[in-house]
């Protein structure tokens, strides 16, 4: 059986605005819909519930707030999100963050500062900061072993490490 996506129409909320690479605005910026920025912006960026795209010829120096911000371009200036903040490859920011999440992709390049903090769905849930931690228990233990090649294996020596469940089963086809 063969699954083949089908394209489908995005709905009034879920379209996205985009700002091109020859735009530049200078200015404060703010709107209640998902923005996707290829151009330049020089001020303040206010996205409160929306996903700001800052694509990889896009260029913002100013303070940005949204709900998830993805960096494939460049920023200076302090990031607030609500829930993620990721800096792709091609990204690069400057400045200082805080979000309850954060992915920095190999490649991106990144001076600042990171504050974590709860997920703002957790707070409203009633988790607080204060809550202590749950119990939690492993009822099989993982066990790691690291045994050296022998020479006729390997002339380097690398070091081969495999995660079991039982000792001296690795299942790596190297015998102790």
């Amino acid at each position: 059986m063969e699954t083949r996506l089908q394209p489908r129409s995005l709905s009034a909320k879920e379209e996205i605005t985009r700002i091109g690479k020859c735009v530049v605005i200078n200015g404060e910026l703010s709107g209640s819909e998902d923005l996707s920025i290829e151009g330049r912006v020089e001020g303040k960026i206010t996205l409160k519930d929306n996903h700001l795209l800052i694509g990889p010829d896009g260029i913002i120096k100013g303070e940005i707030k949204a709900r998830n911000v993805t960096v494939s371009g460049e920023v200076k200036g302090s990031i607030f999100a609500d829930d993620l903040v990721e800096i792709r490859a091609s990204g690069s920011v400057e400045g200082d963050i805080e979000s309850a999440r954060i992915s920095v992709l190999d490649g991106a390049y990144f001076k600042g500062s990171v504050e974590l903090r709860k997920h703002a769905d957790s707070l409203e849930r009633g988790l607080s900061r204060d809550a202590e931690p749950e119990d939690v228990s492993f009822q099989k233990p993982l066990l790691a072993e690291v045994r050296t090649m022998s020479a006729q294996s390997s002339q380097d020596g690398y070091v081969n490490a495999a995660r079991s469940n039982s000792p001296g089963q690795s299942g790596n086809g190297f015998d102790r």
